[in-house]
């Protein structure tokens, strides 16, 4: 068994949707998306950068991270 995500923009498409999966004995649920960005910047509804900030926060849990002083700053922008 598998997962899909379905983006849609309207309601009419929603409902389209619904009823084609019912008719084709689908099992499906609807949730909706919560933007975690404050501001609703767009950037956080793709789930691809959504992945790259977990990889980054496992990294850093794994001590895989470094901290930008300005000693660093200068050493690798000059």
């Amino acid at each position: 068994m598998g997962t899909i995500k379905v983006k849609y923009a309207n309601k009419k498409q929603l409902s389209t949707l619904k009823k084609v999966l019912s008719a084709l004995d689908f099992e499906f649920s609807e949730d909706e998306f919560k933007n975690p960005s404050p501001s609703g910047d767009k950037w956080f509804e793709n789930p691809k950068n959504l992945e790259l900030i977990k990889i980054g926060e496992k990294q850093l849990r794994e001590g895989k991270g470094r901290t930008l002083t300005q000693d660093l700053k200068k050493e690798l922008f000059g």
